[in-house]
């Protein structure tokens, strides 16, 4: 397995491993100290933005995590030990796209966080509580990033019970970080009714009419996928805060630039009116 610890970049021989199999294994990537600024940033905003229907395991909460109010998950996309890996697998000119936390019941299911080969990336994903295969950790198929837009393969792999799918699952303890390729079929089994899970998630910057469509296509889904089907209170992907780039960030700057000029924050519910 591809693994790392305290990682600012990754070896050759990792980025092969990544290319070729579509995911890699970063261990211990976070201290125990920032483990606890996770929680507390996370567990404020879950309350906060959930406050209406408060988690009793039934169903998923969804929450952007890039504003003030919780700092340090706002960081993370130019944290060097996530931005530094997004460049080294997708070209220094990916698109950082945004973190958020996630609370977990039962199973997820096989999927691809993409609609098409044509829109890829990286997630970084991390769980905070210890996970394995049979207690909700990552489950990915190797390689399927490599596979064209195969509707038989879908149809295969979304046949079969969920455990029978022949799969690596990648166990974590906290302060691990899993990144996989967008186009990864993955899934999770047997995990508890709140499993808290966290991503910070990256597009490669699109170079042809097919790409951008794509990406233009994909800010329709992360918008009606994010706010309309979690209704958390927030009622957007991103503030006008965010927006503004108060602090000045070059590398934020062209990140909003070459969104907005793809059409990217076109659909409604992607930025705060």
């Amino acid at each position: 397995m591809n693994q790392t610890t305290h990682t600012i970049a990754l070896t050759e021989d990792q980025i092969d491993f990544h290319k070729t199999f579509g995911y890699t294994v970063l261990k211990q990537l976070f201290s125990a100290d920032e483990l606890a600024t996770i929680h507390k940033e996370f567990n404020a905003t879950m309350a906060e933005q959930y406050a209406h229907k408060p988690y009793d395991g039934t169903e998923r909460h969804w929450t952007p995590m890039t504003d003030e109010e919780t700092p340090f998950f706002a960081s993370l996309m130019e944290d060097p030990r996530f931005l530094t890996v997004a460049k080294q697998l997708y070209g220094d000119d990916v698109l950082g796209i945004g973190t958020d936390a996630n609370r977990y019941t039962g199973n997820t299911h096989w999927h691809r966080d993409t609609g098409t080969v044509h829109q890829y990336g990286v997630k970084f994903a991390f769980y905070l509580e210890p996970t394995d295969g049979n207690t909700g950790a990552l489950r990915v198929i190797p390689s399927a990033h490599r596979l064209p837009n195969d509707d038989k393969f879908a149809d295969g792999v979304r046949s079969l019970p969920l455990e029978q799918v022949p799969c690596t699952a990648l166990a974590s303890e906290p302060g691990d970080v899993v990144a996989f390729d967008l186009r990864m079929w993955h899934a999770s089994y047997g995990g508890s009714n709140d499993r808290r899970m966290c991503t910070v998630v990256y597009y490669a910057n699109p170079k042809n009419p097919d790409e951008i469509e794509a990406l233009r296509r994909q800010g329709e889904g992360n918008a009606q996928a994010g706010v309309k089907a979690f209704n958390p209170k927030r009622q957007y992907l991103y503030s006008k805060r965010w927006m503004s780039n108060p602090q000045g960030s070059l590398t934020r700057q062209f990140w909003i630039d070459r969104l907005t000029e793809v059409g990217y924050f076109d659909a409604p519910g992607s930025v705060e009116a």
